[in-house]
């Protein structure tokens, strides 16, 4: 994909999972066919891995997405998860950091933040991220939904619907209902502790993790944040195949102890994967304007 187009910027923030990359592609190419499985409009895509030690590698990549910048070429960004700490102090995660501190969260253009993604946002707007108390989160999982995430003004959330039958009058029709739960794939084992920014709110909560995403709001004080924020601690893009593989993997490289290995590996074989509804949000999100009807 050429640069010199208008595009979406995923920024992949993790080197390829050896094994897993070659069957289902790297966490860049996941987020891309989860948006594109779950929208209706033509986005171009340019991936930019800045996840490397390499310093020429990494010098190249900053030199592409910044000019791409410049050009005003690009739409909105997706940041996607990552095998890393949020508060490590590795070069390409310092350098990172600075980037999306000083430039990107002041273009003005849509954010998204996908689980490693969600921390690092998280961290640059002042929050604490740490190991949780309550070890891993992983495997499908069912999120508790905050509905003030559907009281904004024109929410994307309210892609978030079921269709119900309602007998009313004797006649049945056809009714839509906003989701006050959802099954989300998770793999972490850090969490945004408490104190959201104040134009923030909570996407939703489960038993092992307090915040499950952010959402940016304007609170009508004349302190609007250039950007739009939206950010998930789950993968919305990791299907049930991907998500059964992934963790053999942390098992095998002993991330795992047997027990939560089958415990996890049952919920993610049993519950249904909703990642989709999410993919619709992030299409509506990226350009709420074409996605109206």
């Amino acid at each position: 994909m050429s640069h010199q187009v208008p595009h979406i910027a995923v920024l992949v923030l993790d080197t390829p999972i050896e094994g897993l990359a070659e069957k289902y592609g790297d966490f860049g190419d996941n987020t891309i066919d989860l948006i594109k499985a779950t929208g209706t409009l033509s986005f171009n895509f340019v991936k930019y891995q800045l996840n490397t030690k390499n310093s020429e590698e990494l010098d190249k990549v900053y030199e592409e997405l910044l000019a791409s910048v410049h050009n005003h070429l690009i739409e909105g960004f997706v940041l996607t998860g990552s095998r890393s700490d949020a508060f490590s102090t590795v070069h390409w995660l310092v350098r990172f950091k600075s980037l999306l501190k000083n430039s990107i969260l002041k273009l003005g253009k849509p954010v998204v933040g996908i689980c490693f993604g969600h921390q690092v946002i998280a961290a640059v707007l002042g929050c604490k991220i740490d190991r949780s108390n309550e070890g891993w989160e992983i495997g499908i999982t069912t999120i508790s939904i905050n509905d003030e995430i559907y009281k904004l003004e024109n929410s994307p959330f309210t892609e978030l619907t079921q269709r119900e039958n309602i007998e009313s009058s004797g006649q049945d029709f056809g009714a839509a209902v906003l989701f006050d739960h959802l099954n989300l794939v998770q793999s972490h084992r850090d969490v945004v502790f408490g104190g959201l920014p104040s134009d923030f709110i909570n996407f939703g909560s489960t038993s092992k993790c307090s915040i499950q995403g952010m959402v940016s709001i304007d609170r009508g004080d004349g302190n609007k944040r250039n950007c739009k924020i939206i950010t998930f601690q789950g993968h919305p893009e990791f299907t049930t195949e991907i998500a059964l593989d992934l963790l053999k993997y942390k098992y095998d490289v002993g991330l795992l102890t047997e027990k939560e290995y089958e415990k996890a590996k049952y919920h993610t074989s049993s519950l249904n994967n909703q990642g989709y509804l999410i993919g619709k949000v992030i299409n509506k999100f990226l350009l709420p304007e074409a996605n109206k009807e």
